[in-house]
């Protein structure tokens, strides 16, 4: 029991000093008011990717503008030598079936099947492209505030409200 009771004197005692000790320290402070709050902004790029699609006549890559066509000129020159045949006579039947082959040569491997690509098709294109969006943030605030007559100013990370707390600072001026 004995123990008990000091036990419980010497808590509070300590409790006392730490309350006594609180408010000694806490009457270094102080309240000013407010008077200006101007907040300060910093801008800030903010990067957005934007999808751009055109419709343009392109090639692709990977076939050649003129692709020659092997069976069209066969059948071709097969169909122009029986017309160069057909209307040439004795010695000029040879060379009428031979202009024959020759042209129809040349007309069937420039002829492209029906659906085939041409070179001059449009084409899709599309890609990404990356824009900068500017956007204003608050990154702190001027603050001016009025403590005994006179008008100090101090930057706050946040908004303060219509007081700010002030430490006193008591130095000694002579000796």
């Amino acid at each position: 029991m004995k123990t008990l009771k000091i036990f419980l004197i010497g808590f509070a005692l300590i409790s006392i000093s730490n309350t006594a000790l609180a408010g000694y320290y806490d009457q270094d402070y102080t309240y000013a008011q407010v008077v200006d709050v101007q907040p300060i902004y910093e801008e800030y790029r903010i990067p957005q990717n934007r999808r751009v699609c055109d419709d343009n006549r392109v090639r692709p890559h990977n076939r050649p503008q003129r692709a020659s066509n092997g069976g069209g000129a066969i059948l071709g020159g097969i169909i122009g030598g029986i017309i160069g045949n057909r209307f040439g006579k004795g010695h000029g039947r040879q060379a009428a079936t031979a202009a024959g082959v020759i042209v129809g040569s040349a007309i069937g491997s420039n002829a492209r099947p029906q659906g085939h690509y041409s070179g001059n098709a449009p084409r899709r294109s599309c890609y990404n492209q990356r824009e900068y969006r500017i956007e204003q943030r608050i990154t702190g605030y001027n603050v001016s505030y009025e403590y005994n007559g006179r008008t100090y100013q101090t930057r706050l990370q946040n908004h303060p409200g219509d007081k700010v707390r002030v430490q006193i600072n008591v130095q000694v001026a002579e000796y």
